[in-house]
Order: structure tokens, then C-alpha cells, then sequence
């Protein structure tokens, strides 16, 4: 990912953000809203199922990872 998407500057913090906001922007221009949910995974179950129109799971919203759990998998 880091040399495709972000053309080898995935360490460069700036550079990633300004891709990813980029990326990000021609994904909503593209879609009709009403097919794109923007999400925020911290809000949990409700808003993905809404917007699926499926009934909320009875398990629990998995929360896995972490920003710990994330930069231990890259070796930060």
C-alpha cells in the first residue's frame, strides 16, 4: 500500500493525510449521498445499521484496532 497509494511516502505524515483527504473527496463526489455512509467506527453499531437498514446484532461492536494494537502491527 505505502509505495502504491501513497507513491512510496507513506512515512511522510503530511503527504498521507493530503492522500488520504484527497481520496476521500473523490469518493463523496462521486456517490449520491444517499449511497454513502460516512462513518466514524467510535459510533458503533447504529449508524452502519441504519444505513443498511439490517437490525442491530445482539453481540457487542468489536473494538480491535487500536492505535497501540495498529503501530505494534507496523513496528512503531
Amino acid at each position: 500500500v505505502g509505495n502504491t497509494v501513497f507513491g512510496g511516502r507513506f512515512d511522510n505524515r503530511d503527504h498521507a493525510i493530503a492522500v488520504y483527504e484527497a481520496h476521500n473527496a473523490s469518493v463523496k463526489s462521486t456517490l449520491p449521498p444517499e449511497r454513502l455512509l460516512t462513518y466514524q467506527v467510535s459510533e458503533g453499531w447504529e449508524p452502519l445499521c441504519a444505513f443498511l437498514d439490517v437490525q442491530l446484532p445482539s453481540e457487542p461492536f468489536p473494538r480491535t484496532n487500536s492505535t497501540a494494537e495498529f503501530r505494534a502491527r507496523i513496528g512503531r
